[in-house]
């Protein structure tokens, strides 16, 4: 039996991945205030990420975010169903977003024994990308459904992410992260540095330019142990991304480092000028 693999547009993984490994994308939304009224896009389907860090830079009201409906994932999973596939279905932390709880409302709608395997990542972006591409990569090796679901737990477990944006603001703003900690980070003017905890965003640390934060993340990435896979990401610096990049080429035995880039969602958050990793250690 076909096993499919469907993800949301959080995990922010290139198009090229997406195609090679068939990996079908369910979008979420952001909701863009303009002259018209209010606008509701898809994720990269609606907008593309220049258009929206465009927007972002230029518009006085914060974009918001909303989760794809039930009927979303519905029209995603039926079809497969029908003709036949087992579905894996990886989503961002149910702790920031309700579209782990919309796609499990679609399977009910399928019926309580559709052969569909719904998965809280308690990860966000990259972390999500890494756990989709992981078993994305076992259904090529004709793993079994139970046997991929048992994967996943073990590599969630191993994948660290971290990021350095250059203000708190579009966090707290969007309710996730803690107002207090917000504040200190922009009375003090450091940069500060995120991590992946529990499902949560959490503040790691702070340092005071823009080039430590860089040099910072390409430490942790370096002093965290053997690592499988790599992915660095941005949303609105490239320059900066291919830097860390070159520096973790340099530092660490690894044949590619992939290249991500926030989208409008995640983006909506993290803010103009997000740089990060993340990694699955070996």
């Amino acid at each position: 039996m076909t096993i499919q693999i469907v993800t949301d547009s959080t995990a922010d993984l290139p198009d090229n991945l997406i195609k090679e490994y068939q990996i079908s994308v369910v979008p979420l939304y952001v909701n863009i205030k303009t002259t018209n009224g209010l606008e509701s896009l898809r994720d990269g389907v609606d907008i593309d990420h220049t258009t929206f860090y465009q927007t972002l830079a230029n518009n006085d009201n914060l974009p918001t975010t909303s989760q794809p409906s039930a009927q979303d994932f519905y029209e995603v999973y039926k079809p497969m169903v029908d003709a036949g596939s087992q579905i894996i279905s990886i989503h961002v932390s149910s702790k920031l977003s309700a579209t782990y709880n919309a796609a499990s409302q679609a399977k009910a709608m399928i019926g309580p024994n559709a052969p569909i395997e719904i998965v809280d990542s308690q990860q966000v972006s990259v972390g999500l990308g890494l756990i989709v591409l992981k078993a994305a990569q076992a259904i090529k090796e004709t793993k079994e459904l139970n046997d991929i679901a048992s994967l996943i737990e073990n590599i969630r477990n191993r994948i660290e992410v971290y990021v350095a944006v250059d203000t708190l603001d579009f966090l707290q703003k969007g309710g996730r992260i803690g107002k207090a900690a917000a504040f200190l980070g922009s009375v003090l003017k450091l940069k500060p540095i995120l991590t992946m905890d529990e499902g949560e965003v959490r503040p790691l640390e702070r340092v005071r330019t823009r080039i430590k934060a860089i040099n910072r993340l390409a430490h942790l990435a370096s002093s965290g142990g053997p690592i499988e896979d790599l992915f660095v990401f941005h949303n609105t610096t490239p320059e900066d991304c291919q830097s860390l990049q070159d520096t973790l080429t340099k530092q660490l035995p690894l044949k590619t480092i992939t290249v991500c880039r926030l989208g409008p969602v995640v983006g909506t958050h993290a803010g103009p000028g997000a740089i990060g990793l993340g990694f699955l250690k070996s």
